[in-house]
């Protein structure tokens, strides 16, 4: 899986990182927005890059709407 994050920030108050990711896999480009729950902030890129990598793959790890694995 290939990936940027595009965009970032972490809210110390309710402790979650929100990111824009996009990039490829499968040969399928995507862009994905979401929240991930820290126990504190990701304050290098490498740990950012790391904490978006576990989310995306445990997001892509779910079953579609259609009940298929993406």
């Amino acid at each position: 899986m290939q990936f940027k994050v595009t965009s970032s920030y972490y809210d110390a108050a309710s402790k979650y990182l929100v990111y824009t990711a996009s990039g490829e896999r499968d040969g399928a480009r995507y862009t994905v927005s979401s929240r991930v729950k820290c126990l504190k902030a990701p304050t290098t890129p490498e740990r950012l890059h790391m904490v978006v990598l576990l989310a995306l793959t445990d997001q892509f790890k779910r079953a579609s709407p259609s009940g298929r694995h993406q």
